[in-house]
């Protein structure tokens, strides 16, 4: 992994979410047009990322075998992730209900809105492919576990499961019935893959600059007693624990290049939409969001060169 593409792609996309900044203090940006914003980005920039993955990459057996490995590893680390986060809440002395919270916080990571565009910038087609296996099997692990733990009667019932059945997952089936049958896309939807999948990154960026206004304006604080937890693990501990197993395992160094990436995301978007509808504690999720995103900034290149030195 180039580890100077890795800080430059992020350094682009930080300089994309401070233009996004700047725009929104120059302007209101309602609630309708970032919702806009968000429904272009989740249903047709990352679709096209995914059939761009699929429409480019050499589809090999061994590859295929990578996407299988992706999904296992993905569900299999994102519900170890949350036991062991909350294991450490409830051994320093947090409340069960706050260990709950705060696991989740320090989990999920942003792995479709940031890390399936920052994959594909990093490693072509095949990266953002594979970066969106992982956050399918994030979904699995969100909408199921997830959504379990948040509510306060621990009560799950399988209607929640109807948020996996989205955009970005349709994408991937259709890439799969594409890759497993041997057809070629036309031309014209090849270019058109292209075109759209190079939305995602700088969208995404500026969606998340646009949020930070708001928060100056309202005076909030960036910061709760407790934020340092899911910052320190979901930034740091868990990418580090990632590149001591996949030490272990006989996988592809890019596999695992990939997968360090991804588990070193800033805490997922829809923490914020998850925690005002489950809990009365949105402004966690959206500090620990927002914060998480700003640091990432700065730690996803430092993993980046760490899981350098460690696979070489």
């Amino acid at each position: 992994m180039d580890v100077m593409v890795v800080g430059l792609t992020v350094a682009m996309m930080g300089l994309i979410l401070f233009i996004g900044a700047l725009v929104a203090l120059k302007n209101t940006i309602t609630y309708e047009a970032k919702k806009l914003f968000m429904s272009v980005i989740i249903n047709v920039a990352v679709p096209f990322i995914i059939l761009n993955g699929v429409f480019h990459a050499d589809l090999t057996e061994d590859v295929l075998q990578q996407i299988i490995l992706m999904f296992v590893f993905s569900v299999s680390f994102n519900a170890l992730a949350i036991g062991i986060c909350f294991v450490f809440g409830r051994i320093i002395g947090f409340s069960i209900t706050t260990s709950k919270q705060l696991s989740i916080l320090a989990a999920f990571g942003n792995s479709g809105f940031i890390g399936i565009p920052l994959c594909a910038a990093i490693f072509g087609p095949i990266g953002g492919l594979l970066a969106a296996i992982f956050d399918a099997g994030l979904d699995v692990v969100v909408f199921s576990l997830g959504i379990y733990l948040l509510q306060s009667d621990g009560h799950f019932t399988w209607r929640h499961l109807k948020a996996l059945v989205n955009m970005p997952l349709m994408a991937i089936s259709l890439g799969l019935v594409f890759a497993f049958s041997g057809w070629e896309a036309p031309v014209f939807l090849k270019d058109l893959a292209s075109m759209l999948s190079a939305l995602a990154a700088p969208m995404a960026m500026l969606y998340v600059g646009f949020s930070l206004p708001d928060l100056v304006r309202k005076k909030q604080s960036f910061f709760y007693r407790e934020l340092w937890m899911p910052l320190v693990w979901k930034l740091l501990v868990l990418p580090m624990l990632v590149m001591l197993v996949l030490s272990f395992l006989p996988i592809a160094i890019q596999l695992k290049h990939i997968l360090v990436i991804l588990s070193c995301m800033p805490t997922f978007m829809l923490s914020a939409v998850l925690f005002s509808r489950y809990t009365n504690n949105e402004r966690t999720a959206v500090i620990t969001s927002i914060s998480s995103t700003l640091l990432a900034l700065g730690t996803i290149p430092l993993i980046a060169w760490l899981s350098t030195l460690w696979f070489t």
